[in-house]
């Protein structure tokens, strides 16, 4: 506050421009930083300070303080500039307006006095000692009332310092602030939140048993489609393992310790003249550390046309984990409203807490969206045939929601396929990202006491944008986390501000110290004008980087790193194209080419395996 000139000390000498009263207001707020030379009288009264214990203290030493700044405004005549009060614009043009102002009242009242005012004065004239002994009485309670004067009387001792610092703090006060609404964690019931796999598989077996004989045929052949995808996906997903097994022999490699172990190795014998170390040596690697993954999945509208790759990499990622053995959970998040609670049923209970909700809820908690589910897709205790059921129903799902985004022109085409509808329980919603975060608490808390993992990765494949939440007044919210509320902004393009999600996400890092990573989705670049930030001097930079790379990291988002990545992007692995052809030159262009197309297509997979490894 002194550097910010709280004191409006600035342009002035602690020193030289202030009474004692100041200097002994500037050393204790400055916690006794400030370096004051005090004299001996000085040094007196800054020891009595400390010792004041009453109100009666207090009052006595600042008559004491009060007096002794009187003897140096006597001696020091320069210290009345500092305490001189400073006249405000317009003063003196008011005080010459008042003057006139009077003299023309005093003539007018003069013209307009009446009998009984002229009977008043004539028997005040008969009566002189009642009004001489008012005026006396007058003048003493003035003269008791000027002990704050200076020694000349005219100017008035007070703290300037305090004044300052008065003043200063209302200008800190924000009239247009909205009211603040202070809010805890709700708690968590698992069992009411989490839709398990097995369900989910015997959802859909149950409907697609309805179905008719058409829409028997199209199902098999969207299973087809799927399984087709998923053998296709197996070079991308060794190349993941590859890239993961490196990068962590390399750090195991880089904190690999070499020490003697005492005994002498006979290889070594002949130099023993002219060497010292003839003992064995052992290479002594530290122990690796368990990994382990939990992936969100955004099943909201929002995005519906950006699905269909969005679930190609997630099934990239399950398929890398279950490759190298990694503990995993994958969920997606949705609220469609088909279970629990509607709005107006849990306004009517003032959100209370209910048995068969899944948050824990009260007045003085967040008040989350009761209809949230999160439906796990994928474990590493799946068996393969749950794992592939899950995959073709979730990879159907996402081909049946695509559609509505293509022309209808589509049904033109020979391999067009007619994706029978799923039931409404899995339907799109909107988007309970901050939800899934507040049941995140628990998941990985449980997820780490589980399986026992030193190294857990928690990815998000969103649009970013999360439903808001608020407390039960209303209002600006501040939310307790790590025993110290956070105020939350409202999430937009440029916002300074941190919202409830990137709050959430950093107090989940904090307390559990993991890896967060996201995925975006997204066909063109102009499609991140609402989400990404980015300076307008940038702008083409950041175009021309994810046209090049096909994506691009935000370190701003919340995350340890957010990707925004071109949809369309896939691993490629070929490098000939299949043309019979002995042109060398043209032998040569093809193999260019082919292997610029692989080394771009893995620049975001070399840096998500460098984050998890």
């Amino acid at each position: 506050m002194y550097k910010d000139n709280f004191f409006g000390t600035n342009g002035r000498d602690l020193h030289k421009d202030y009474t004692l009263i100041d200097k002994i207001n500037m050393y204790f707020k400055s916690s006794k930083t400030l370096d004051f030379n005090f004299n001996k009288k000085e040094n007196h009264f800054v020891k009595l300070v400390d010792a004041c214990k009453s109100f009666a203290d207090v009052q006595k030493l600042a008559e004491d303080i009060l007096g002794y700044c009187k003897e140096e405004l006597k001696k020091q005549p320069q210290l009345k500039k500092t305490y001189t009060p400073k006249k405000q614009e317009g003063d003196d043009k008011q005080e010459g307006d008042n003057q006139d102002s009077d003299s023309n009242n005093s003539s007018d009242s003069n013209d307009k006095k009446s009998a009984d005012d002229k009977l008043q004065d004539f028997l005040d004239k008969q009566v002189p000692d009642e009004k001489v002994a008012k005026e006396t009485d007058k003048k003493q309670d003035e003269q008791k009332g000027s002990t704050g004067n200076g020694s000349d009387g005219d100017i008035e001792i007070v703290s300037v310092t305090n004044q300052n610092y008065d003043e200063a703090l209302q200008k800190q006060v924000d009239d247009n602030a909205s009211k603040r609404s202070y809010a805890l964690m709700p708690g968590v019931r698992l069992n009411k939140l989490i839709v398990p796999y097995k369900e989910y598989i015997k959802d859909f077996a149950r409907e697609d048993n309805k179905l008719s004989d058409n829409d028997k045929s199209d199902l098999r052949r969207c299973k087809e489609k799927a399984n087709n995808f998923l053998k296709e996906s197996s070079s991308v997903v060794n190349y993941l393992v590859k890239e993961f097994e490196m990068k962590k022999n390399a750090q195991l490699h880089a904190r690999s310790s070499i020490s003697k172990t005492g005994i002498i190795d006979p290889l070594k014998l002949h130099s023993y003249k002219f060497a010292e170390d003839i003992f064995k040596k052992i290479s002594t690697v530290p122990n690796q550390k368990n990994h382990g993954m939990i992936f969100l999945l955004d099943w909201s509208g929002s995005m519906q046309r950006n699905l269909m790759p969005t679930t190609e990499q997630l099934l990239n990622l399950v398929m890398f984990c279950r490759k190298v053995n990694i503990p995993f959970s994958v969920y997606k998040f949705l609220n469609n409203g088909s279970s629990g609670f509607s709005y107006a049923e849990r306004q009517a209970n003032k959100m209370k807490s209910h048995p068969d909700s899944p948050f824990i809820t009260d007045s003085k908690t967040l008040q989350p969206d009761q209809t949230t589910r999160l439906v796990q897709l994928f474990t590493h205790k799946q068996s393969k045939s749950d794992f592939k059921r899950c995959a073709e129903n979730l990879y159907r799902s996402a081909m049946y929601f695509a559609d509505y985004g293509y022309s209808r022109s589509r049904y033109n085409d020979p391999d067009y396929i007619s994706v029978p509808s799923i039931m409404s329980k899995y339907y799109l919603s909107s988007t309970p990202l901050n939800e899934s975060l507040v049941a995140m608490d628990s998941i990985i808390g449980k997820f780490r006491k589980d399986y026992k993992t030193d190294k857990v990765a928690l990815v998000t494949l969103t649009d970013g944008s999360a439903n808001s939440l608020s407390s039960i007044d209303g209002g600006e919210l501040m939310i307790k986390l790590n025993n110290r509320y956070k105020k939350c902004e409202y999430s937009w393009r440029g916002s300074k501000g941190k919202d409830l999600t990137q709050h959430l996400l950093e107090y989940l890092k904090k307390k559990y110290q993991l890896q967060t990573i996201g995925f975006f989705l997204v066909k063109k670049y102009n499609e991140l004008r609402y989400t990404f930030n980015v300076p307008y001097t940038k702008e083409a930079l950041a175009k021309r980087m994810f046209t090049r790379d096909k994506f691009i990291a935000d370190y701003n988002a919340g995350y340890d790193v957010y990707y925004y990545c071109k949809s369309d992007t896939k691993v490629s692995n070929q490098v000939f194209e299949d043309k019979d052809t002995t042109n060398k030159r043209y032998l040569k262009k093809m193999f260019m080419s082919g292997m610029k197309k692989r080394l771009n297509s893995r620049v975001l997979l070399q840096n998500f395996i460098k984050r998890i490894a």
